[in-house]
């Protein structure tokens, strides 16, 4: 890490590659929409670890989604993060992506950010000068545009333990099935309170304006509230109501619209389930 950040540090003005997985960054390279005078192979420096202490589970930035999938802590303590990473590429993408490198590529559409949105997640910048920790939400700045400095790199993103009255759902919708980038992905996070009231929420969305972000109307409108289905309806129309979808070759900004509504209020349904069990007035 020592060397690669004094190699960051010499070459950044210049233009420093950083190289992950590559699934995104070399066909970008190879189309000239990535350009730079050095590549930085990351593979060496031990960011691919896993590790669950303190009430954290620690992501290497350099963990595959593969990794993610069959890791017990995220399985068992992070299922809507395993949800998000199965649906993310091929089985041959997810063996070499890496989330680390996904967050970094800043696209709208990234199937990661709202997830880890919703879980409160953290990223640690490093450079030789400094650290410091920030709130994902704060990370991007627009397509392909980030906080990242040139002498910096992406070492883990850092989950709080959600705790066992949690429940969370990540939902996307695509052109196909499978291997697909969405045309909206949304994950919804509740927790109850004592009253059996909603004491805490976070709604995300994707590939529904520049960045991935959180919907901070519609969770300021459910919080303290006794769920429902109108309840949820109503939160989800304010959601649709928040985005700036464009109309492109996938779908209109129209559709994008009405289809983040639809998108909330079913993962709202969900995380309420998962966070309670109650089953008995809709979905």
């Amino acid at each position: 890490m020592a060397e690669a950040l004094d190699l960051m540090e010499r070459y950044g003005s210049e233009g420093v590659v950083l190289l992950a997985g590559g699934t995104d960054l070399i066909p970008a390279m190879r189309r000239g929409a990535v350009a730079g005078n050095y590549l930085l192979d990351l593979a060496g420096l031990g960011l691919d670890t896993i590790e669950e202490s303190e009430g954290e589970i620690r992501l290497g930035a350099l963990a595959t989604f593969n990794s993610l999938l069959r890791s017990k802590p995220v399985q068992v303590r992070l299922p809507v993060l395993a949800q998000a990473a199965s649906q993310i590429g091929a089985v041959q993408t997810r063996s070499l992506a890496t989330i680390g490198g996904n967050l970094c590529s800043a696209v709208p559409s990234l199937d990661s950010a709202p997830a880890l949105m919703v879980l409160g997640a953290r990223l640690r910048l490093v450079s030789k000068q400094e650290e410091r920790v920030i709130a994902i939400e704060n990370f991007f700045l627009g397509p392909r545009s980030t906080v990242r400095r040139a002498d910096e790199i992406l070492t883990e993103i850092i989950v709080p333990l959600p705790g066992t009255t949690f429940g969370a759902g990540f939902l996307k919708h695509g052109r196909r099935k499978a291997l697909t980038l969405a045309v909206v992905n949304a994950a919804c996070a509740l927790r109850p309170n004592e009253s059996g009231e909603i004491g805490e929420v976070r709604i995300a969305l994707g590939a529904v304006a520049p960045v991935p972000f959180r919907v901070c109307r519609a969770e300021t409108l459910l919080v303290g509230e006794r769920p429902s289905s109108e309840l949820f309806a109503k939160a989800a129309f304010v959601a649709g109501e928040e985005t700036s979808p464009l109309s492109d070759l996938r779908a209109s900004a129209g559709y994008r619209r009405a289809l983040s509504e639809v998108l909330v209020r079913r993962a709202l349904h969900y995380a309420w389930r998962e966070a309670t069990g109650e089953r008995g007035w809709g979905g």
